[in-house]
This record gives structure tokens, C-alpha cells and sequence, in this order.
């Protein structure tokens, strides 16, 4: 049979009325799977002529999937390739029809997009592939990097040759020749950039990060930003012209003395951005200042992760106003976002001008601010106006513990108004109850109209005996004009909704718990109000809804003021807890988790499958503690991780306070997820 066969090799045509049989091509199949949870990769041809669709299991090695797959030559070849998890559930898809010819090929690339939460996957096809080592590095200014190239051909084989260098960014890094596979890189300024070895068609490409300008507490005025570090005043001029947009200042660990301002001025393309390095603590401390500790000019800047606190001691006075100043003063800034930005024992939070736009704060820690004198107490978490000119946003901030009110949307009508406000997802909780003065967790309202604002998913919680108002929308009798209050949650206080007077308010599917007055209308007409779909956790019989002064059981309150036909109330409380997770919609796999603990449970199961990805380090802290030791940590298998609500002592006013921080847990804690690769 063996003769048989061979003789048949040696025949120079197939047997009569047999067809003619297409030449092979082995092509090389490389897909980088970095940020990933791909597993297995599976490639699959398909054409008319091809009866039987080929199928090639690609093996996966330090997260890049490299293989061999064999075909006919010919047109219409359909290539598809698919990834999945451990768990063989597929997560990216990605396909494309080609001409292949006998011999050597163009490379071939496929997107392979997620069908899920995922990153895409870039792969590609040749009679030759190009891998770059290191694939990824991150340098700083002034440094290099030696890249390698390492070729094969069709069959896996290595080869020699001489391969071609190019970067995409020569402004970020440049690179040259040092042999036939190897080059050597330089960076120029911060950034990132592809490096490209190609060779027979191919290529192997290879990330660049330069990381960045540095900024010191030791640094100095004339430092370079890099090697020799910026002092943060340098560093927020913009370094001596050296900062540009899409650049990051990078602020290194240690405590940043004084007070500062920044003008720092990006692209809407390129905002340039202020960071804490990771994994480090980087404070602004404004000490006794009676200055502002940070103020913000400019525009198309980020602001992110770094702390801001004052150091001095002083709380109270009998007739001062602003004993402690602003943490964060928006003066002159436009097209800014201030992202986790923890900020304590300052005077008011934030306060912007109303002429700064398009402000988002965001995701903030914000606690003990304030101070009070011999009439009232002051030092709100966010102290916000605008004049309608773009929007300012306050989203995901957990604000507890000021002196004054953790949300204040206010402004005199000599100095602003309150128009496109948006409140979403804040959480606040105890604010006045560390002073002699009580206050609410949120207010919206002046004597400046408010109009086209939104107040959603607000989560707040006084504690039992403590509290006024648990929000208040409208203020005194000026009549505003829109508002949306949707879905938020509150619970606790002597009044938890106060309403004034609107044009147009639309209130619906809150929830609002309550041992006292649950809501008080000053308005004299509701018309053009929409009241629908509320619940409410108090007797409905006793006379704990107001309207123009007089208080109603719950059906007659709305029969008097022709609101909330579709609302419901429950005496007493609810049985089991309530949980809320809001995802960092800036840092993958960090969340704020809030629990109303009605059942006192020792500790609450909470599901992190839209936080954390399975096999990612996580550690959970109370925001009462944030820089203290985790209440619970590992690494995540899927769906819930238990929270112990046993509390924690709250964090103590620097300089003191005339009543002291009220523990929450049991009954209500806050937290803050993080987590990263093992």
C-alpha cells in the first residue's frame, strides 16, 4: 500500500474525472487577550467550496493566544473567531471574509468584539508573525527600552531577518535600529504610543506609556517633572510650559502643605489630568489657612483621587462666617470633572461660582466640615449654584458629618440662580448633627430660581433622634420652575420631604421612611405637579402628611391636594435590608455600597457581579474609616460577598465638636469597593 501510494505522489495529473485539489496555506494566529477573562479561542473557516467547516482549537499562554491554522487557497474564505471564559460561556466574536492565496499572505486583522462587559480583542492572521518584548512598558521622561523582535514563519519556525521600526506617537517616544530584531525607544513627553517591528507583511506591536509629569511634596520649581520632581505649585502652573494637553500630573505620596490654585487649561479631546499615583496617599493640607485650600480656574482639566483637608484647629467663634474655608473653590473653571476626591474637616466642601459650567463632582468622600458661631452652623459638604449656562452635576458623593448641610443647591438672587442642577446617587447622612444646630441632609432652593434641575436616587439617613429635614426642595415662597425627584430614599428626621412652591414639579417612585412629619407642601396649588407611585414607611392613619400648614392621614392628604393617588404606605419599617451598589463609572471595579440594615443582621450579603470581576483582589471599607483596614477582603469568586454592619467609631472633628459623631452601625454603614489583578 505504501508503493501504492507513492507511486501515485510521482503521477503528474490526478486520475481521470477526479478534480484538481486547491494548495494549503498555513497562516499564523496571534490575538492579544490582556484585560480579559478569555480562556480558550477557537478559530473556524467556512466557504462554498469548503463542505465541511474547519475548526482549529488556538492554545493560550500568558494571556496571548498563538497558534497554527491550515486551509485551501482560494476566494470567499470566511474566517470567524471566538473566545471564551473558563466556564465556556463565549465573551467575543469577530469575523471576516477574505481572498487567500498558496504562499505567503498579507496579514489578515480581526476585532473580536465583547459580548459582554469586556475590552475587544485584537488578532491577527500571516504567513508570519511578529512578537515585540516587552509588549508593554511604562517609562518616565528622558528614559529607554530596549524592544526585541521575535519572527516565525508558517509552520512556527523562527526566523532571521532584518525587521522595520516605526512608532505611531513621535512626539511621545521615538525609537531607531540597534540590529536586526532589536531597537531601542526614548521618551520624549508623557503619553502613549504603539512601537511597530515589521517584517514580510507582518507586524508585532509593542505599548509605550510614558507616565507622565511628577509633582513632590519635596519637589521643586526647577525640577524637570520627572526624574526631578515638581512642587505642586510648578506642577499646577503647567511646569514652566512643559504641560500639555492629554498629559497627566502625577501627585506622589506625602502631605502637600498649603494652599493652591490651578489654571490648568487642556482640550476637549486632551483634558490633562491631576492624579494620586496609585497606590499611594496624596494630601493637600491648607493647615490654618483662612485661604481657600484648593482653587480651581481653567478648563478641560480632571481632578482625581488625591485628599484635601485643613490641619487647623479652629470651630467655632461667636460671629464669624467661613472660620474654616472652602476645600475645593470652583471659581473660574469650565468643562472640569472632579473625580474620588476625599475631602474632610475643611469648611464647605466644594463651592462653586454660579458662572462656572459644566462642573461634575464626583464620587467624593466629604466629611467634618464646618464650624459654627453664637447663631447658627455652617460648612456644607457641596454648596452648588449655576446660572444655566451648560450643566453641574453632583453624582455618587457620600457626604456625612458637616457642620451644615451635605447638599446645598442655594444662591441669593443678587449672585445666581439654580438652573441645570443635577443631584444623582449621593449619599448623605447626619450632616448637623456633630453641631447645636440642625440641619438637612439635602436642600435645593434660594431666593435665585431653581428650574430644570433633577434630584435622583439620593439615599439618605439620619440617625434615630437627630436630623430636620431629610431633604428640602423649594425655599421660603419663591415660586421656581422644574424639578424631577425620582427615586430617591430617605429616611429619618422630624420632616423628611418639605416641598415649596414650583411651576412644575414631578415627583415619583420614592421611598420615604419616618417616624415623624413624612411631607409638608407650603405650595397653595399643585396644579401642573405630577405626584405618583410613592411609598411611605408610617401608619397611613395617623396625620403625618402637610399641606398649607395643616397635617393629613395619608387619604386624606391626598384628597385635599389631588396628589399621589398611586401611593402607598406600611406602618412600621421594612422587614429586610435594602442595598444599594453604585459602580465608579470612572474606576472599573470600585463602587459605593449602601445598607439600610432594617433586620439589625450581623452582616449583609451584597452581590459585586457588576463591581468586581471574578479572580480580581477586593477590599471593602467603611467610608467612616476609609483609610483604615478593610471590613472584609479576598478574592472574588462571583456573585455575593458577606459585610459585617457591626460600625465603626466615626471619625472625630479636627479641632472637636460640640456633640460628637454618631455611630451608625448597625442600623446604616456606607462603603467604599475597590479592587484589582492579583
Amino acid at each position: 500500500m505504501a508503493s501504492l501510494l507513492a507511486l501515485g505522489s510521482c503521477l503528474p495529473s490526478e486520475p481521470t474525472g477526479s478534480r484538481s485539489r486547491p494548495a494549503e496555506t498555513t497562516l499564523l494566529v496571534r490575538a492579544d487577550l490582556s484585560g480579559t477573562t478569555v480562556a480558550t479561542v477557537v478559530v473556524e473557516v467556512t466557504a462554498p467550496d469548503i463542505a465541511a467547516r474547519l475548526v482549529f482549537n488556538i492554545s493560550v499562554t500568558d494571556r496571548v493566544a498563538l497558534g497554527i491554522i491550515t486551509l485551501p487557497a482560494g476566494s470567499d474564505r470566511t474566517i470567524t473567531m471566538r473566545a471564551y471564559d473558563a466556564g465556556g460561556v463565549e465573551t467575543h466574536s469577530g469575523a471576516v471574509t477574505v481572498a487567500i492565496q498558496p504562499g505567503a499572505n498579507p496579514t489578515i486583522a480581526i476585532v473580536l468584539l465583547p459580548l459582554t462587559g469586556d475590552v475587544p480583542i485584537n488578532a491577527t492572521l500571516g504567513s508570519f508573525a511578529v512578537t515585540v518584548t516587552p509588549a508593554r512598558d511604562t517609562v518616565t521622561v528622558g528614559d529607554t527600552v530596549t524592544l526585541t523582535a521575535s519572527l516565525l514563519d508558517g509552520n512556527g519556525t523562527p526566523v532571521t531577518g532584518q525587521v522595520a521600526w516605526g512608532t505611531l506617537a513621535p512626539a511621545v517616544a521615538t525609537v531607531v535600529s540597534t540590529g536586526r530584531q532589536t531597537a531601542r525607544v526614548t521618551a520624549i513627553r508623557p503619553g502613549r504610543t504603539t512601537i511597530v517591528a515589521t517584517y514580510g507583511g507582518t507586524a508585532g506591536p509593542a505599548t509605550i506609556v510614558v507616565a507622565g509629569w511628577f509633582a513632590t511634596p519635596t519637589g521643586s520649581s526647577d525640577g524637570d517633572g520627572s526624574r526631578r520632581p515638581w512642587d505642586l505649585q510648578t506642577a499646577l502652573n503647567g511646569g514652566h510650559g512643559k504641560v500639555q494637553p492629554g498629559d497627566t500630573i502625577w501627585l506622589r505620596g506625602g502631605t502637600y502643605a498649603g494652599t493652591f490654585t490651578t489654571s490648568l487649561t487642556g482640550s476637549s479631546a486632551a483634558p490633562i489630568v491631576v492624579r494620586q499615583y496609585p497606590g499611594e496617599r496624596a494630601t493637600i493640607d491648607g493647615g490654618s489657612s483662612t485661604l481657600e485650600t484648593f482653587t480651581v480656574d481653567g478648563q478641560w482639566a480632571i481632578y482625581w483621587g488625591f485628599e484635601i483637608m485643613q490641619s487647623g484647629t479652629a470651630r467655632s467663634c461667636a460671629t464669624c462666617l467661613g472660620l474654616r474655608p472652602t476645600g475645593v473653590y470652583v471659581r473660574s473653571a469650565a468643562n472640569v470633572k472632579f473625580i474620588n476626591l476625599i475631602v474632610h474637616d475643611v469648611g464647605h466642601g466644594t463651592y462653586t461660582e454660579n458662572t462656572a459650567h459644566n462642573i461634575e463632582i464626583y464620587g467624593w468622600i466629604i466629611y467634618n466640615g464646618g464650624h459654627e458661631n453664637s447663631t447658627r452652623s455652617d460648612g456644607h459638604g457641596i454648596y452648588i449654584k449655576n446660572d444655566g449656562n451648560g450643566w453641574k452635576i453632583a453624582r455618587d458623593n457620600v457626604i456625612f458629618d458637616q457642620f451644615g448641610f451635605g447638599v446645598h443647591g442655594y444662591t441669593e438672587a443678587s449672585s445666581g440662580q439654580l438652573k441645570n442642577l443635577v443631584f444623582d446617587g449621593n449619599v448623605l447622612f447626619n450632616n448637623g448633627s456633630v453641631s447645636d444646630y440642625t440641619n438637612p441632609n439635602l436642600a435645593l432652593g434660594g431666593t435665585g430660581i431653581a428650574d430644570n434641575d433633577t434630584v435622583t436616587d439620593q439615599m439618605t439617613y439620619f440617625s434615630p433622634g437627630v436630623g430636620w429635614k431629610s431633604a428640602l426642595i423649594g425655599f421660603q415662597n419663591l415660586l421656581n420652575g422644574a424639578l424631577t425627584f425620582r427615586g430617591n430614599y430617605l429616611v429619618g428626621g422630624s420632616d423628611v420631604l418639605d416641598v415649596g412652591y414650583w411651576q412644575s414639579l414631578s415627583v415619583s417612585n420614592n421611598t420615604i421612611v419616618g417616624t415623624g412629619r413624612m411631607v409638608d407642601i407650603h405650595d397653595t396649588s399643585t396644579a401642573g405637579w405630577q405626584w405618583s407611585i410613592d411609598q411611605y414607611w408610617h401608619d397611613p392613619l395617623v396625620a403625618a402628611w402637610a399641606f398649607q400648614g395643616i397635617d393629613y392621614p395619608l387619604n386624606a392628604w391626598q384628597a385635599v391636594t389631588g396628589l399621589g393617588a398611586t401611593d402607598h404606605a406600611f406602618a412600621g419599617q421594612p422587614a429586610q435590608p435594602q442595598v444599594f451598589v453604585r459602580p465608579n463609572r470612572y474606576e472599573p471595579g470600585r463602587a459605593h455600597v449602601v445598607i439600610y440594615n432594617w433586620s439589625s443582621q450581623a452582616a449583609v450579603l451584597v452581590d459585586l457581579t457588576n463591581v468586581v470581576r471574578v479572580g480580581d483582589r477586593y477590599e471593602v471599607r467603611n467610608v467612616q474609616d476609609v483609610f483604615g483596614t478593610p471590613v472584609a477582603s479576598g478574592t472574588y469568586g462571583s456573585g455575593v460577598v458577606s459585610i459585617p454592619m457591626t460600625g465603626v467609631t466615626p471619625p472625630p472633628p479636627i479641632g472637636g465638636s460640640p456633640k460628637p459623631p454618631i455611630k451608625t452601625g448597625p442600623a446604616f454603614d456606607v462603603f467604599v469597593v475597590t479592587s484589582s489583578s492579583p
